[in-house]
């Protein structure tokens, strides 16, 4: 049995992250039975949302064009 952390499953979801393909290729070719916790799946969904709202705000947010940002 082998256990999978947030990072596996958030690597084998998001194409951009650099670990991306060898997530997919290991986890298509595993034969061993795999085991997470449910704490581990609300935190990588927890950080897809976060992820997922923070990529959108940055591609709304240069839009706009240059914009300064005050302390």
């Amino acid at each position: 049995m082998i256990f999978v952390d947030t990072g596996a499953w958030y690597a084998s979801l998001v194409p951009t992250d650099p670990d991306h393909t060898k997530a997919v290729q290991w986890l298509a070719g595993n034969d061993s039975p795999l085991l997470t916790t449910d704490y581990v799946i609300d935190e990588t969904l927890t950080l897809l949302r976060a992820r997922t709202v923070a990529f959108a705000f940055d591609h709304h947010f240069h839009q706009f064009g240059t914009v300064q940002v005050v302390p």
